[in-house]
């Protein structure tokens, strides 16, 4: 797994609290204020610098921490932000920084944060007001922050992160993650829609990129019939982190007709008998799973010379 060092500098607690989300988000990792991180030889994959702006310019101590870091920093992939009240300045606000850093900057932009006049010290009040008068502001609190932004942007580079340096050919990862499937059959499944979300242990069986779920019925069956998009977790229990072997899978479910050829096929699959699945107490309902995405997680695979997380897709879900 990759992991993320995420460091700030916060005067009225925004921007430590945006720091704080990418580190839950980018994770695993660590944050901490830049004044105090020392480099102690731990491998990051990752550093993510947070930085607040104070009258159009970024926050000097966080500036002067980068230059007495620089050298270690220009060995990492960089992901700068600064927190302000326009983001369209970001470029702009973050020039000085990332001007410094050069190549090794991934990704960089701002997050349009809350001010609160009532917090800020005499100090800054005095040369908030005066800024206010000169940008031909109203002189008010402004709570610009879009957190659903936020994490979205954040999930992106955690998409852009977690993406193998060192992948497996294609038709291999398959191989593996057929041969886990196949010597599995229990699952979670996770059903959403809205507010509602539901996680179900059940049995499950895999074929040819499609997972089959039987199941008398039950809340998951009103998510699926709202949002066919599904995530269904397959692991080992835990043994050690050097023995982790697990897969998430996001796909799309499908509710298929009792008494249809697939329904007799897959019940011929688990060698019942479709007439006395009939005579049952409840009716069994067949779910089937089509398969978008698996990320394989298997400390094996670093013993193959290959990143720890392989990630293998089937096709793309619907919008």
């Amino acid at each position: 797994m990759k992991n993320t060092l995420v460091l700030y500098e916060s005067r009225y607690g925004f921007t430590k609290m945006a720091a704080e989300q990418a580190a839950l988000v980018l994770g695993p990792g660590k944050c901490m204020r830049l004044s105090e991180f020392q480099e102690n030889g731990q491998q990051w994959d990752l550093v993510v610098l947070l930085m607040p702006v104070y009258h159009e310019k970024l926050e000097q101590e966080a500036v002067l921490c980068i230059k007495n870091n620089l050298e270690w920093l220009k060995t990492k992939k960089i992901v700068l932000f600064c927190t302000c009240l326009a983001r369209e300045y970001a470029k702009k606000y973050l020039k000085p920084v990332s001007e410094l850093l050069g190549s090794c900057v991934v990704f960089q932009d701002a997050v349009a944060g809350n001010l609160v006049l009532s917090r800020l010290n005499n100090e800054d009040r005095k040369e908030t007001a005066a800024f206010f008068q000169s940008a031909g502001l109203k002189e008010q609190d402004y709570l610009c922050f879009d957190q659903e932004w936020y994490i979205e942007t954040l999930l992106g580079i955690k998409e852009w992160k977690d993406t193998p340096v060192i992948a497996m050919d294609e038709k291999k990862i398959l191989e593996f993650c057929e041969e886990f499937l196949l010597n599995h059959d229990t699952c979670s499944l996770s059903t959403g829609y809205g507010n509602r979300i539901r996680a179900t242990p059940v049995e499950y069986r895999y074929k040819n990129g499609f997972l089959f779920i039987l199941s008398e019925g039950g809340e998951k069956f009103a998510n699926i019939l709202l949002n066919p998009n599904v995530s269904v977790a397959v692991f080992n229990e835990f043994q050690g982190m050097n023995r982790l072997r697990g897969m998430q899978i996001k796909g799309t479910a499908e509710i298929i007709e009792t008494g249809s050829q697939e329904y007799r096929d897959f019940l011929d699959m688990r060698n019942l008998k479709y007439e006395n699945v009939m005579k049952f107490p409840s009716k069994l309902h067949l779910i089937r799973i089509r398969i978008c995405r698996i990320e394989f997680l298997w400390s094996g695979f670093r013993d193959m010379g290959i990143d720890v997380k392989q990630i293998l897709t089937f096709c793309n879900p619907p919008k």
